[in-house]
């Protein structure tokens, strides 16, 4: 998806923010100093999505890594197991303790 972008020197923007700001809608306001961009504008909504999206892709990774390394797999059942075992050994510590 390419999102629309406008170029807005500083200087314009110092003097239209209110405009640019109530136009932004689902714009990219890339923001310039002498031609260079410094900084970049997006609405909340937009924000929340490339955050939400972001966060999807790095899942999507760590399922990807997790399936690509054999080793990283374990049976259900063990992984039960070791947990029934870690849940047994705090009990059993705080009733020592106590």
């Amino acid at each position: 998806m390419v999102v629309p972008a406008r170029i807005v020197p500083k200087t314009h923007l110092r003097d239209r923010i209110r405009d640019e700001l109530a136009d932004l809608g689902d714009d990219t306001l890339v923001v310039t100093d002498r031609g260079h961009p410094i900084a970049v504008l997006v609405s909340v909504d937009r924000w929340n999505d490339l955050q939400a999206t972001l966060e999807d892709l790095q899942d999507a990774v760590a399922v990807h890594d997790h399936r690509a390394d054999p080793r990283a797999a374990a049976p259900a059942e063990s992984v039960f197991a070791a947990i029934e075992a870690e849940q047994a050994d705090v009990r059993r510590t705080a009733r020592q303790a106590g």
